[in-house]
């Protein structure tokens, strides 16, 4: 079984190692696609390909942003998977995997060809900016941001490859996609790592949706300091303890959807 993964990054100099390094201890190829960084990241990535052969620094491009680009990776390497191996379509940036892949990847039956993540999702707090000085690098910052969200987010992450997939730069994720597994795989997301990535990501968000009003809908923000939250909200993390899921903060897995693809997996449509 091989596990490809599919990586968009831009402007992730303070994280892109520890991600990356991370990654490429589950995935056969991380493929890498630059969209328009100013910083660092980029030459970070070429540098650690060096060291991992499994990084591949596909491409630097300068388009707008849009999800779609991931196919443009997909389509380049699809010949090189088989009916066993399986795709992390979206590889992101900011997030590092609790449970290992490869070992929940393997063990699921074949009828199965979507994974979702259950993000467990950090924050910084307002209590957080008045007890430590954050210095924008993840890996001296990390042990800082103890606060999570103890409802997750679901979201899709790993596809089971067939040659019937097919991916339009215009779509989202490939199609047809199949039967979801029943169980999620948890992710550690560190979306907000320092006041500076704060407000660098907000402002590079922003501009985004300036340029195609379809990215980044969910960012309702008028500033960096909206995505603060009190530490009252959240779950404190305290290292050797397992953490607190109460459940999904969106629906996932819908019944009328799973009996529908149950109907069209008996006619072999996937």
């Amino acid at each position: 079984m091989k596990i490809y993964s599919l990586m968009i990054v831009k402007n992730e100099e303070d994280i892109i190692e520890q991600t990356l390094r991370d990654a490429a201890r589950w995935s056969d190829k991380l493929i890498v696609l630059d969209n328009g960084s100013s910083d660092k990241t980029w030459e970070i990535v070429q540098s650690l390909a060096k060291e991992l052969p499994v990084i591949i620094p596909f491409v630097q491009d300068f388009q707008s942003f849009h999800d779609g680009l991931r196919a443009i990776m997909f389509n380049k390497f699809k010949v090189e998977l088989t009916e066993n191996d399986w795709w992390c379509i979206r590889m992101d940036a900011d997030e590092f995997y609790h449970d290992d892949p490869r070992q929940m990847l393997q063990n699921i039956p074949h009828k199965y060809k979507l994974v979702y993540k259950a993000s467990i999702d950090y924050f910084i707090t307002h209590e957080d900016l008045e007890d430590f000085k954050f210095t924008g690098n993840f890996s001296e910052d990390r042990s800082k941001i103890k606060y999570y969200q103890p409802y997750t987010w679901s979201e899709i992450r790993f596809v089971r490859h067939s040659d019937k997939l097919k991916w339009d730069i215009k779509k989202i994720v490939p199609t047809p996609a199949g039967l979801i597994y029943p169980h999620q795989i948890r992710v550690l997301h560190y979306q907000y790592r320092s006041p500076e990535q704060m407000r660098k990501r907000f402002e590079t968000r922003l501009i985004a949706k300036n340029e195609n009003k379809r990215t980044f809908k969910h960012e309702k923000g008028v500033d960096w300091k909206f995505y603060l939250k009190y530490r009252n909200e959240l779950v404190c993390h305290n290292e050797g303890e397992d953490y607190t899921i109460l459940g999904n903060r969106n629906k996932f897995n819908k019944p009328y959807k799973r009996i529908i693809k149950q109907l069209l997996t008996l006619v072999r449509y996937y």
